[in-house]
């Protein structure tokens, strides 16, 4: 019966991933690690006798682990060609091989000389290099990718040959946007394993992780050379103009999608439409980056703050009150006359019911009586409040800060602090609170503040630079 086949499963073969799926998908997922290295070295396929002695090389290391199973997806008869069978960890290497073999990951070669060779199939090469990266930890890269966009677009190759610039160009792009959200998960990934490790307890875990794993494979590896490199904020506007100039210039855009409609075997409008496509999607995956690395940034300091916390936390409890709560629910309950004597129990619920709800309506009625009534003085109410008041009158606020430099002529000119200062304590605090608005608030405070180089002031026992608080236009 014939079977619709579509998608990756009308070219791979049927059992394709039947050996990374079987009990022994580790040592598989090894041998085709070792087959590709081994194929790196050799201009053109492996011979069939290396590989058999880089393969039982790896069985002799570790064959007792392998599990027992029923996959053989070779011929029976290709066991015998091998000539050394009577050796065990050549035995398995030679099952393993037929298996990886039948399965379409290798292909043989018979050479004219009789030299039998192992080569790759066209279909597996990609899922060698993906296992390749997965194995030997994927190192996020954006420098490479902002100056293969650069040097695509905005160089003499874009004029001549438009249609490859731009496809290499939007590879990179999309290239360069993966790596940000891989970097962003990773993040993430990080800061999720914080809570396991930090409810172990262990100190020396946390430091291990956030010193030693996030900082290898977080900062180290990522983090410290996107913030580092200029490349991104100076190669970004340079593209967003150059894609701009594409897309209006109709002569390049014709040409351009003439060479890549012959290659590709699509209509001319077709080819300008999709280089068309491309271009904006460069540009908006490039526009579209702020809030990408703005998240970046977030989730980096979220996970620094969190992991100081804990480890704070474990070496002083009673830094926050977290911890002073938990400490406390500790030592109540282990301590059975303390737990007794105290007003409120604490208890673990289970399973929650409609019962577990509390209804006000349903309340039962409390009677008290108080015998020992206090007496309430109305005079002494008075007088906390008009204190409060009080209070409130003479706290500094901008406004408040901003009118006392007018009422001292800020309005016509600088005015240096030694002439704002008197022996009053009053007149410090107000000084002390004109500077912190105008550093803090410098949008919204009426005034500037600037320093003079070496100069200085002493007023009492106070020494401090003499500065200047300027009024804004």
């Amino acid at each position: 019966m014939n079977e619709d086949r579509s998608g990756i499963f009308a070219t791979l073969p049927d059992n394709f991933f039947s050996p990374l799926a079987s009990p022994n998908r580790v040592h598989y997922a090894a041998l085709l690690g070792i087959f590709w290295r081994t194929f790196q070295e050799f201009p053109r396929g492996v011979e069939r006798s290396v590989l058999m002695s880089r393969f039982a090389e790896y069985f002799s290391l570790c064959r007792e682990q392998v599990a027992d199973e029923e996959l053989d997806l070779g011929e029976e008869e290709e066991a015998q060609d091998e000539g050394l069978s009577i050796e065990p960890t050549r035995a398995q290497a030679a099952r393993f091989l037929r298996n990886l073999i039948a399965a379409g990951w290798m292909a043989n070669e018979d050479l004219e000389d009789y030299t039998r060779m192992v080569n790759l199939t066209a279909w597996s090469r990609p899922f060698y290099e993906a296992l390749a990266r997965t194995e030997e930890g994927r190192s996020t890269e954006y420098e490479s990718h902002i100056v293969a966009i650069y040097s695509l677009l905005c160089s003499d190759a874009a004029e001549e040959n438009g249609h490859y610039a731009v496809l290499n160009a939007h590879e990179s792009t999309v290239a360069l946007n993966d790596s940000l959200k891989v970097l962003l998960q990773g993040i993430k990934d990080h800061y999720e394993r914080l809570t396991p490790v930090s409810e172990e307890g262990s100190i020396a875990l946390l430091l291990h992780h956030h010193y030693d794993l996030y900082a290898a494979d977080i900062l180290d590896g990522a983090y410290k050379r996107l913030k580092t490199s200029d490349n991104l904020s100076r190669y970004r506007p340079r593209i967003l103009k150059r894609v701009q100039e594409l897309r209006l210039n109709d002569e390049w855009l014709t040409v351009s999608a003439g060479k890549y409609a012959r290659t590709a075997r699509m209509s001319l409008e077709e080819a300008r439409d999709r280089i068309k496509i491309m271009l904006q999607e460069i540009r908006d995956v490039l526009k579209g980056l702020d809030p990408l690395l703005a998240e970046i940034d977030r989730r980096n300091m979220q996970y620094a703050r969190v992991s100081a916390e804990r480890i704070q936390l474990l070496l002083a409890p009673d830094s926050s009150i977290a911890g002073r709560l938990s400490r406390i629910a500790r030592g109540i309950a282990e301590t059975p006359e303390l737990a007794a004597a105290f007003s409120h129990h604490l208890y673990r619920v289970s399973t929650l019911s409609p019962e577990s709800r509390f209804r006000r309506w349903q309340k039962e009625a409390i009677e008290a009586d108080f015998s020992d009534a206090s007496q309430v003085d109305l005079a002494e109410f008075e007088r906390i409040e008009a204190e409060l008041r009080e209070r409130l009158e003479r706290q500094l606020n901008p406004e408040r800060v901003g009118a006392w430099l007018d009422g001292h002529g800020g309005e016509a000119g600088p005015l240096a602090a030694s002439s704002l200062l008197d022996d009053t304590l009053a007149s410090w605090v107000s000084l002390l609170h004109a500077v912190s608005y105008a550093e803090s608030r410098p949008e919204s405070f009426g005034y500037s503040v600037a320093m003079e180089k070496g100069k200085r002031i002493q007023i009492g026992e106070y020494d401090l630079p003499d500065l200047l608080l300027r009024r804004k236009k």
